[in-house]
């Protein structure tokens, strides 16, 4: 027989359910080597074993009661399905709800279990308000974030970067950005920021073709790059980063290459 999502909907029912009792086993049982988790204000995790070690320890020590609840799923193949959520919860004394809750899930089939390649949350602290009657917003940013992931890109090699005593050993795709402060490179990357002991045109000079400079002090990974506008570069992390007046068309131009993989114009 072959195999089949489970009930989307269900499933992130069962999840949200769960995780406002207390109970985050539902959701760490469905992670896999490439989950992401994506969380209002704080670091992306990718993979499943960083998300465990990360979120075990921090289930609800409180429960809170589900006011309200919405559910709508998107297919988007036969191997793949999101489902997005709003969620009106508040603790069980007060009489009503005072967070507004709203989640992407992006669920892949992969063998024959569903896994959740991707949890998006973001929180609102409303106090009353409503479910939008037009239902939940889709987070696009969270499948453009994916994209690369689900296609099962390869890793690259490792960048080696110096920072004090030691040398650690860097997945790019880990890195979203680097900045240069009091003449060293600083790596922001996924779970950590590696303070180096290179400078930016160093650092510059190790990075693979889909990082790009945009700011004498800033090299962005054109994989988390969003957006950018008069003057600022925005990530997926919800982080802007400056571009300056004078070579703003220049690097415009250099990240459209760079992301849509089309030359510039000669």
């Amino acid at each position: 027989m072959k195999a089949q999502l489970e009930n989307t909907v269900e499933l992130s029912r069962t999840i949200t359910r769960s995780y406002y009792e207390g109970d985050m086993e539902p959701y760490l049982s469905h992670l896999c080597s490439k989950s992401i988790w994506l969380g209002t204000g704080g670091r992306v995790l990718i993979g499943g074993d960083a998300i465990r070690s990360r979120l075990s320890s921090v289930a609800r020590k409180k429960a809170c009661r589900i006011y309200e609840e919405e559910y709508h799923a998107l297919p988007i193949s036969s191997r793949c399905e999101a489902v997005t959520a709003q969620v009106k919860v508040g603790e069980p004394d007060q009489g009503q709800g005072d967070i507004l809750a709203c989640y992407t899930f992006l669920y892949q089939l992969i063998g024959s279990e569903t896994k959740l390649v991707l949890l998006h949350a973001s929180y609102e602290f409303l106090r009353p308000f409503a479910l939008k009657e037009d239902g939940p917003k889709l987070e696009l940013s969270a499948y453009q974030f994916v994209r690369d992931i689900l296609l099962e890109i390869p890793p690259k090699e490792r960048l080696a970067i110096p920072s004090g005593r030691k040398t650690l050993f860097v997945q790019p795709h880990m890195v979203f950005y680097v900045q240069s402060k009091r003449r060293k490179a600083e790596f922001f990357c996924v779970d950590k920021v590696i303070q180096s002991d290179l400078s930016i045109n160093e650092a510059n000079a190790m990075l693979p073709k889909e990082f790009c400079s945009i700011h004498r002090c800033y090299t962005v990974n054109t994989r988390y790059v969003m957006s950018i506008e008069r003057y600022e570069v925005s990530l997926i992390t919800g982080e802007t980063l400056p571009v300056p007046f004078h070579s703003y068309m220049q690097v415009k131009a250099d990240l459209e290459s760079r992301i849509t993989g089309e030359a510039g114009p000669s």
